[in-house]
């Protein structure tokens, strides 16, 4: 089976909507190690203390991430990428302030990557008059109309909650197929921007009894406005059990993920020891209204001891066991 393809995220929006302080944001966040693809470095300021080194196509920063320019192109910059060194875990693009989002998101589709989600910025306070003006207005809505995730910033300076609200609901009719969170200074947290953390990871978290066969659900706060639900498993998911939750996804999840195994069994209960021989490993995904199922590599010789499904909603949208419960529907 060939290695797991890179994700790639796009950074989209209008001139000053934030896309910076974002990318500075996720930089500063993130675990994983970045590669970070800009236009032109004139054109996105990295926060000077993360810069360790740099040329005129290439920054290498202090927390294993690289940025590099499209001076000469996508493939150049991913060959400075590759020949950097440590290879990273995240693509993460920033598009100009009137490029399309969508267009850039298509090199998510190149080979050797993998398209994770658009993350379009939009100015709170100016989104509304943008996209009814008479020069912007195509390129905003082209843009806003591209994300998963829409991260509607500087929500701050409107002047009341019902304000927030109006302009909240305004934008999701614009953005049918995004997620629509809120931030202040592009602080949205780290697992809603690039999804949870590893299974593995999300399985060890918390340590906690299950039966065998069974899934234990996990519930902790990610911030005020998100809560986050995991469900460790420890047998095969039959695949429509599968596609039915990703089917059910409402637009309270902001981000879902998970390493799974697909049984070809009708129901958990009856899985069998030749079942789960036969059961095959996928990364599951989901942002906005973008769903993914990908056969994910493992060692047959050392298979993975846990394997877990992650999402972040809403806070207070779902019930704390709605994940548990369409895992295991016969339940």
């Amino acid at each position: 089976m060939s290695p797991p393809r890179l994700p790639v995220t796009v950074v989209g929006g209008y001139l000053g909507a934030g896309k910076t302080t974002l990318v500075n944001h996720v930089l500063r966040s993130s675990e994983e190690r970045i590669a970070v693809i800009v236009n032109d470095f004139g054109e996105i300021s990295i926060d000077e203390d993360l810069i360790v080194a740099a040329d005129s196509d290439k920054l290498t920063l202090a927390n294993g991430c690289i940025c590099c320019t499209l001076a000469d192109g996508f493939a150049a910059a991913l060959m400075q990428i590759r020949s950097a060194g440590t290879l990273p875990q995240r693509l993460l693009i920033e598009a100009s302030g009137v490029a399309d989002p969508a267009q850039i998101a298509a090199y998510g589709h190149t080979p050797g990557l993998r398209l994770d989600a658009v993350v379009v910025m939009a100015d709170a306070e100016q989104v509304r008059r943008q996209a009814n003006d008479r020069w912007v207005a195509d390129t905003v809505r082209m843009q806003l109309a591209a994300a998963d995730l829409l991260v509607v910033n500087k929500i701050d300076l409107l002047e009341d909650a019902d304000k927030a609200d109006e302009l909240c609901d305004w934008l999701a009719g614009l953005a049918a197929d995004a997620t629509v969170v809120r931030a202040s200074r592009a602080a949205v947290p780290i697992d809603v921007l690039l999804g949870p953390r590893s299974a593995s990871d999300a399985a060890n978290a918390r340590e906690r009894p299950a039966r065998e066969g069974a899934a234990a659900p996990g519930w902790h706060a990610v911030e005020d406005l998100f809560e986050s639900q995991t469900v460790v498993l420890d047998a095969p998911v039959p695949m429509p059990v599968i596609e039915a939750l990703l089917a059910s996804l409402s637009d309270a999840v902001a981000r879902l993920k998970g390493l799974v195994q697909a049984a070809p069994a009708a129901g958990a209960s009856d899985t069998t020891a030749r079942e789960a021989a036969d059961a095959t490993a996928y990364l599951i995904e989901a942002v906005g209204k973008r769903t993914s199922m990908t056969p994910h590599a493992t060692d047959p010789t050392q298979p993975p001891s846990r394997w877990a499904i992650s999402l972040i909603a809403r806070k207070g949208a779902l019930p704390p066991d709605w994940l548990a419960a369409r895992l295991h529907p016969d339940c």
